[in-house]
């Protein structure tokens, strides 16, 4: 268990009404993403972790990119790390799809460098965000405004729930669960980093397109930027390998790809863990949220979607499967 979760991190009473532009210095001199670069050209990017130097007894020294000098407790990140990364989750009136991929990034080194496993998801996010970051300035997609608006409303939402989690406050059900999942020893990591996907895209996804005013003339787009996460799929699989010794290929090739290896997971988990599936159900809640009678209907979808999804990995986790 995160000690710093339990005491409901002390630091957030006192730094928990500060507004958007009462940031730290580090959170000001955030180093700016070179648009259209890996991620590891980023100053901020995995590889100044992976090459951590060692004390004499032989533990990890994290760097001190953030001005902490033990960004670790055990494979927890530190009350210290957990600070910065509370104000690297408030975002300002001002932010770019830049200096998202930044905070992205500079969350995902923080638990990577502890190898934390509430970091899988965000060293995932943080290649999906990069990917469609080019796609936007490479104008793969027609309305790059809309594009811009989905990347910083969709990644507001992993950051709010993320600040809720880090102060023991309230994440919604979906968000709660996989940090749940992510701390219990018998679960498999697989199982939570899924959970994780799936929480963005069936909770948070249909809310960020119907706040951004998403019609229909943005279903080509929408669906172009979703063939993006498909194409950087093998770039995260090997980080979470690395990181977190989690080998989630089989089951993310089978959820993106739908090429269930020698059919083990069987046909209905291959129709309920199907992307295809989860984003066009996405796009079509978001449709009914906008419709005052059909609230309820996108709400009920959403949750019976999440928890229905959720029972099939936790009856492959239990098998052994995953």
């Amino acid at each position: 268990m995160k000690t710093w979760n339990t005491l409901g991190l002390l630091f957030g009473l006192t730094v928990g009404g500060l507004g958007c532009n009462d940031m730290t210095e580090s959170d000001s001199e955030m180093e700016t993403f070179t648009p259209g670069s890996d991620t590891s050209n980023n100053e901020w990017s995995d590889t100044e972790w992976s090459d951590n130097d060692r004390d004499e007894d032989g533990q990890e020294e994290t760097s001190d990119t953030y001005g902490i000098e033990s960004g670790c407790n055990g494979h927890f990140i530190s009350a210290e790390a957990a600070e910065e990364m509370y104000y690297l989750t408030q975002i300002s009136d001002n932010e770019t799809i830049y200096t998202t991929y930044d905070r992205i990034d500079g969350i995902a080194t923080l638990f990577e460098a502890c190898g934390d496993p509430w970091g899988m998801f965000p060293t995932t996010y943080r290649h999906i965000t990069n990917r469609i970051i080019e796609a936007i300035e490479d104008k793969e997609i027609e309305d790059t405004q809309w594009g811009k608006d989905i990347v910083l409303d969709f990644a507001s939402r992993y950051f709010d729930n993320l600040q809720k989690a880090l102060t023991n406050d309230e994440p919604s059900y979906a968000w709660a669960q996989y940090y749940y999942l992510a701390d219990q020893d018998d679960v498999s990591r697989t199982r939570a980093v899924v959970v994780a996907m799936v929480a963005h895209l069936t909770l948070d996804l249909p809310y960020a397109m119907v706040e951004i005013g998403t019609t229909e003339d943005h279903e080509d787009d929408y669906f172009v930027l979703g063939e993006l996460m498909i194409e950087i799929t093998p770039d995260f699989l090997d980080e979470l390998l690395y990181y977190y010794d989690t080998d989630a290929e089989d089951i993310l090739n089978g959820f993106f790809f739908g090429n269930w290896v020698d059919g083990s997971f069987g046909e209905d988990t291959t129709i309920t863990l199907s992307y295809q599936t989860i984003r066009t159900k996405s796009w079509n809640n978001r449709w009914y949220l906008e419709q005052w009678w059909g609230v309820l209907i996108a709400e009920t979808e959403i949750y019976t979607s999440f928890w229905t999804i959720d029972g099939v990995l936790a009856t492959l986790d239990a098998a052994g499967t995953i």
